[in-house]
């Protein structure tokens, strides 16, 4: 007797290979058999006629380790049918813990909530642990990130670190790896990630290569600095050997539209010459992130405080503003990108009048200067404020999606609350609808046979991250399985109506226990913690 028994579906392995019409059996939370036709029982049985049956979906960029010691249910990934995500992204996470690290956390859930996560977080094998000890609604496995590791011994002072400061960054680098971690990552838009140079990141990669792991970056520009960004990350995998993956890949700003073109040239190039180059992307037109990120980074020098202290002052709010709009080679901001119209509030736990409204629009029915507007809402906030920004091409988006060497990531998190499908603002599609989104652009501008595009979000990251046992449908693998209705993926979410539901997937399946039944989770947390393959 089997404990799932999938019969009649479409099987997309996640190989790359062509479908076949067959049944799954699922035993004890692993794939027992595949095959045309599995005559056993099962104790449930789904009828998949007409259905595709795939692995469950990879994210291969997830922010869930920043949320995750909230017992969130990951019910917005799983319900795209995500059921493993690739946590730690952009260099900026929960571990290891730093002064004024969690302000987002103080500000909703108090000092005692803090306390607990400055005590999980100590250090990479404390936040694993915890981790551990948790009821998992999908797979997860973590990068560490790099701005922690360098928060932790340097703080936020910018320059060159000393031998010291470097061996003690190497010291916590190796920590990551032997708990677990799949390498490392950095987000070099933030500080205190951005005040690393690259001597000091080889330094760091020799460490996570030693153990086999990867070197996941946020580069440091998207727009007229997209190529250099791209071959400073390329060559700290040269100089180091360790495999790179360039996050969230796309062209920032309406003026460099067609650079994709160059740019997977370079990705090509370099993996021709025997350096291992990934990337991955979501695929939408805007991009999600704090606003005090973009902010140049010189005005954070000492931490988040100190940022939001001179904001205060009328003449540094001045020189803020004309180093965003004139020093963009040194720092391209989003507020430069996308231009105030194009900047929409996410996020503003002390402000909430604001989410879901425009900076011009809130400038213009206040009567302020626009980056006033955007100083008074960080400092009302303490620096905690969230934006999307509308700055990116939709022929650079499709010509990155077709390309061989890029995965599909939401660059979101697991929601710590069930939404309103009809709340209005307050979030980013991708949240809830990367995986649907990707698969629609797919098929409708028939960019890539159904098998590739899965493999892709399958089998592809689960190779690339070292995992083993997941993204593939094989007898032995974790039962991890997502069914669904091709023809029928439709992404409803929008920048309006972020958390609306998604249609087109009808079970998704977690080590053996179904979490989405209809569309609709079901509570069934079964998720675990997946380390590095040594």
């Amino acid at each position: 007797m089997f404990d799932l028994l999938i019969k009649n579906g479409l099987i997309v392995d996640g190989s790359g290979e062509k479908p076949f019409k067959g049944d799954v059996a699922i035993k004890d939370g692993v794939i027992a058999e595949i095959a045309s036709t599995i005559d056993g029982e099962g104790t449930e049985v789904i009828d998949a006629a007409g259905l595709m049956v795939s692995p469950g979906f990879i994210d291969s960029h997830s922010h869930s380790d920043q949320e995750i010691l909230l017992g969130p249910d990951g019910y917005n990934m799983l319900e795209q049918g995500i059921t493993t995500q690739l946590a730690g992204q952009c260099g900026t996470g929960p571990v290891p813990a730093y002064p004024n690290l969690y302000e987002g956390i103080r500000q909703r859930y108090g000092e005692e909530k803090v306390k607990e996560f400055e005590e999980k977080c100590a250090t990479f094998a404390t936040f694993m642990k915890a981790v551990e000890q948790q009821e998992l609604g999908t797979n997860y496995g973590f990068y560490a990130s790099q701005g922690n590791i360098r928060g932790a011994v340097m703080g936020f002072k910018m320059g060159d670190a000393n031998e010291e400061e470097t061996e003690a960054m190497k010291k916590l680098m190796a920590e990551a790896m032997e708990a677990g971690f799949l390498g490392f990552s950095t987000g070099l838009i933030y500080a205190p990630s951005i005040y690393a140079g690259t001597k000091e990141l080889v330094e760091l990669a020799k460490v996570a290569h030693s153990y086999g792991g990867n070197y996941t970056s946020h580069i440091r520009g998207e727009g007229c600095k997209v190529k250099e960004a791209m071959l400073e990350a390329i060559e700290i995998g040269k100089q180091s050997g360790i495999p790179v993956v360039i996050s969230h890949l796309k062209v920032k700003g309406k003026q460099y539209e067609g650079e994709s073109v160059n740019m997977l040239k370079i990705i090509d190039d370099h993996n021709a010459q025997g350096i291992t180059v990934w990337a991955e992307q979501y695929p939408y037109l805007a991009s999600a992130t704090s606003l005090t990120s973009q902010i140049p980074p010189k005005f954070a020098e000492g931490g988040n405080d100190k940022l939001v202290e001179r904001m205060k002052d009328p003449a540094l709010r001045k020189e803020m503003e004309r180093c965003v709009f004139e020093d963009y080679e040194e720092f391209e901001s989003n507020i430069y990108g996308a231009g105030y119209e194009g900047i929409l509030i996410t996020g503003a736990y002390m402000t909430p009048q604001y989410v879901g409204r425009y900076i011009a629009e809130i400038a213009e029915t206040e009567g302020k200067h626009p980056f006033d507007t955007i100083c008074d809402i960080i400092i009302a906030n303490n620096g905690v404020v969230q934006c999307n920004y509308f700055s990116q091409n939709e022929s650079d988006m499709l010509r990155i999606i077709s390309h061989p060497r890029v995965m599909g990531g939401c660059d979101s998190s697991d929601y710590t609350a069930h939404y309103d499908t009809e709340k209005q603002g307050g979030g980013h599609p991708r949240g809830t609808s990367t995986m649907i989104r990707r698969l629609e652009l797919i098929r409708d501008h028939d960019l890539l046979p159904v098998e590739e595009s899965i493999r892709r979000i399958t089998a592809l990251p689960a190779q690339v991250a070292h995992l083993e046992g997941v993204g593939l449908l094989k007898a032995g693998m974790a039962a991890d399985v997502c069914i669904f209705d091709y023809a029928g993926l439709k992404a409803n979410s929008d920048y309006v109506h972020p958390f609306r539901k998604n249609e087109g997937i009808e079970y998704v399946i977690v080590n053996g226990k179904v979490a989405v039944r209809h569309n609709a989770f079901t509570g069934i947390k079964n998720g675990r913690v997946l380390k590095r393959s040594k």
